[in-house]
């Protein structure tokens, strides 16, 4: 294990101030001062939410960053690098354009990292429990890791903890979970997809060890998150979580939401994995009182036809954690960027899953994921009755429409139906998704959606792009 600190303690503070700056500054000192996790001339990468090019809260609060970036000046640090991997392939160079972070970042006298440009970042090959998982090199030869983790709602995992921060620190490649059936094994039944992702998340956690996180709750987004949908509600709570142990941070920042371990499933393989502290009687509290701030928020649906959208209706089987987050998203995007389509879009249903029920109607049909496409194949809806057309009789000269018998029934045939989407995938692609979505409706009957899409396409990182490992860095952890 790749250790970047001596520091071995189980202090966690909890803050509350009217300003996030403050929040940070006294958590720290409660925790003894940033030269308890800095030394002069160190070298520091501050690992921070990069999602999309949206703004607060998707991503970091500059706020926070501002005052971690100063803190860290002050104890002397010799270089201070921030960076982090943005979702679902989108550019660094894209959130830079947008946000305007390098410019930002040299005035405070820090360099903004992107990790997804080959010719400024590379990557080292880290064996991890047999697997090797590609690492930024510069991290790797950074002094000292920061995780500054903005906490929002998440689909999979109820809220954004640091231990998923640390996690896209590995490259996207590192981050895919293929599907890999176990013999004798139902990958929906065991929900395999998850337990993969949670052994990745760890494993890339112990190739570096923060040496101090920084759950930063000041602002929480919750109902629907971690991006800003349509259901999206953005609170104050003015709370701020620090500490050494990531694992024990994540703990009292879950407390603070009223999750118990039991109901974190991260949390519970760390503490399987014994990678840090799952105990609260075992974490010295500093600051304010745990059971005086617990919050009631109001997380994402646990079923995805809770998400209500225009003209949409939805049917579901059995589902794994992957397509169901990525169903999440993409329902999400519907309702919150299609409002104008769907009302072109009189009625469209969408089947996710194994085994889903048929749908009412034979048109506007959205098949998602491998499991669905699957077990649909040979339902109802895939064909359709149609009347046969009147025989023509072709003679010389002219054309003689065949004289109708009222006596006799019409002639019906059946066809495949064409009014079906199909976006496979385990789960599916999301700009892939939307691509095939927008061919079968047409930008007239989807502008909104033809408009996203084209800004989206700008955003990604095309297959051709790809990123440069450095060869021959590997390590056993």
């Amino acid at each position: 294990m790749i250790e970047n600190s001596k520091v071995n303690s189980t202090e966690v503070a909890i803050t509350k101030n009217d300003s996030p700056a403050k929040a940070i500054n006294d958590g720290i000192k409660l925790l003894g001062g940033i030269s308890r996790f800095i030394g002069k001339e160190d070298s520091i990468f501050i690992k921070i939410n990069l999602r999309a090019p949206n703004g607060f809260p998707i991503n970091v609060n500059m706020d926070s960053l501002r005052t971690l970036i100063i803190l860290c000046k002050d104890a002397g640090a010799k270089k201070i690098y921030v960076g982090g991997f943005p979702d679902y392939g989108v550019k660094t160079s894209t959130l830079n354009d947008t946000l305007g972070l390098k410019s930002y970042l040299e005035n405070l006298g820090a360099v903004f990292i992107s990790l997804d440009d080959p010719a400024t970042s590379h990557f080292s090959s880290i064996e991890v429990n047999g697997k090797n998982i590609e690492y930024p090199t510069r991290v790797l030869e950074s002094d000292k890791l920061i995780i500054l983790n903005q906490v929002s709602v998440d689909p999979l995992f109820k809220c954004t903890l640091s231990l998923l921060n640390c996690y896209s620190l590995a490259s996207s490649n590192s981050q895919k979970i293929d599907k890999l059936v176990r013999s004798g094994k139902d990958y929906l039944l065991l929900d395999q997809y998850k337990q993969d992702l949670l052994s990745n998340i760890l494993d890339v956690f112990t190739i570096k060890k923060p040496c101090l996180v920084i759950n930063d709750m000041f602002y929480f987004l919750e109902s629907a998150g971690p991006f800003i949908y349509k259901d999206s509600n953005l609170i104050r709570t003015g709370l701020v979580v620090s500490g050494f142990d990531a694992v024990a941070v994540d703990l009292i920042t879950i407390n603070l939401l009223k999750i118990d371990l039991l109901d974190c499933d991260i949390l519970l393989e760390a503490r399987n994995r014994k990678l840090g502290i799952t105990n609260v009687s075992k974490i010295n509290l500093k600051g304010e009182s745990l059971d005086d701030n617990k919050l009631s928020v109001n997380f994402t649906v646990n079923k995805l036809n809770e998400i209500t959208i225009n003209n949409t209706y939805l049917q579901t089987g059995r589902i794994c954690s992957g397509c169901f987050k990525e169903a999440y998203h993409l329902l999400n995007f519907m309702k919150t960027h299609m409002t104008k389509d769907l009302k072109y879009i009189r009625k469209q249903s969408v089947l996710i899953g194994e085994n889903p029920l048929e749908p009412d109607t034979v048109e506007n049909i959205i098949v998602f994921g491998d499991c669905a496409v699957k077990t649909t194949k040979n339902s109802d809806f895939r064909h359709i009755q149609v009347l046969k057309k009147d025989t023509i009789i072709t003679t010389v000269g002219d054309k003689v429409k065949k004289e109708k018998s009222s006596k006799k029934p019409p002639i019906v045939k059946e066809k495949i139906n064409k009014s079906v989407i199909e976006l496979p995938g385990c789960p599916p692609d999301m700009h892939t998704s939307l691509n095939s979505i927008l061919k079968y409706y047409g930008k007239t009957q989807a502008p909104n959606l033809s408009f996203y899409n084209a800004l989206l396409s700008q955003f990604i990182i095309k297959k051709s792009e790809k990123l440069i490992t450095k060869k021959g860095a590997t390590g056993d952890v």
